[in-house]
Parts: structure tokens; C-alpha cells; sequence
């Protein structure tokens, strides 16, 4: 038994270093903390356990997750004109987009939608909005987030396809 959580808690240790995204990389150690409190009931020591369950399991993930909540996450829609998958030319910007958010640190919220321009801007909560007409692309982009510059500036660089963009602003507080 104490074999199988010492696994468990290298497993889940790698995991948590591992990780490409912040929010499972927090759950990685909610667990491993979890399986940590679990070994110190084995060995006789409930007192520390229940402080690792509590400080370790508990508030940690919560601060930890809460601050995350703070850190917004990176979010992208993907319009779709016709047909029901999306061009060559929109994945090879998909995956610009992961290496930029990789870079910036952020979480990418990849979102593929059959919904036009106008309904994805109504839900407000985006930070990008990819839309190809004509076989040019359009990003369309919240011009409260501070990333889009640095999104262009990357993109440009490293992104050999034309591209048309456009500061929108947000009109999440104009409704009532």
C-alpha cells in the first residue's frame, strides 16, 4: 500500500511539472497532495495529515485556482463561413496561436463555432475572433485586452499568411 501511493505521488508530481496547461498542473498537485496526506495517516501522523489535507489540498488549489480565475484565459473563436471544417489556412494559424500562448504564458480556449461574426462579438467573451472571407483571414479583437498587440506583433513575424485586424470594443457593458 505505501509502494502504490509513493508511485502515485512521483506520477503525479511529473504531472504537475509536466503540464502544458496551468489549470491541470494545479489539479496535479491537489492530488498529490491528497495521496501526500493519505501516506502521513499511513505512518502513523493523522496531525500532519490533516494539516496537508487542509493547507495542502484545500486552500492551496483554491488560492492557487482563484488566482488563475484572475489570469485570464486566452480565449478564441473560430467562424465558420461554410462547410463544416475549418480551412488549412485557419489550423496553421491554431497553431501559431498555441506557440504564442505558450510563450505569453497563457491558457488557450480554442473555440470552433458554426455562429457568425455578430452573434460570437454578442457573447463578450472572447479575446479573438477568426474569420475568413474571401480567403482572407480576420482577427477581430477585444481592445480592452492588452495581449493583441503583442499578438500582431508575433503574428507578423511569424505568420506568412495576410491578415486583416481590427480593435473591437467590448460591448459587454453597454447592454442591460
Amino acid at each position: 500500500m505505501q509502494t502504490l501511493f509513493f508511485i502515485l505521488m512521483i506520477i503525479f508530481a511529473i504531472l504537475a511539472v509536466q503540464t502544458d496547461t496551468l489549470r491541470r498542473g494545479i489539479i496535479y498537485l491537489c492530488v498529490f497532495s491528497l495521496i501526500s496526506s493519505f501516506t502521513y495517516l499511513i505512518y502513523n501522523a493523522p496531525d500532519v495529515a490533516i494539516a496537508e489535507a487542509i493547507i495542502g489540498s484545500t486552500l492551496s488549489t483554491i488560492l492557487l485556482l482563484v488566482a488563475l480565475k484572475k489570469y485570464k484565459i486566452f480565449r478564441i473563436y473560430f467562424t465558420k463561413t461554410s462547410g463544416n471544417q475549418l480551412s488549412p489556412r485557419n489550423n496553421a494559424l491554431a497553431n501559431k496561436l498555441k506557440k504564442f500562448a505558450l510563450n505569453e504564458e497563457l491558457e488557450l480556449d480554442v473555440i470552433r463555432t458554426s455562429h457568425n461574426l455578430e452573434n460570437v462579438l454578442k457573447l463578450a467573451d472572447y479575446d479573438l475572433v477568426v474569420e475568413e472571407k474571401d480567403s482572407i483571414l480576420y482577427i477581430h479583437g477585444d481592445s480592452a485586452n492588452y495581449h493583441f498587440d503583442n499578438l500582431q506583433k508575433y503574428l507578423e513575424t511569424e505568420f506568412n499568411e495576410h491578415i486583416v485586424y481590427s480593435c473591437l470594443i467590448s460591448e459587454s457593458g453597454d447592454e442591460s
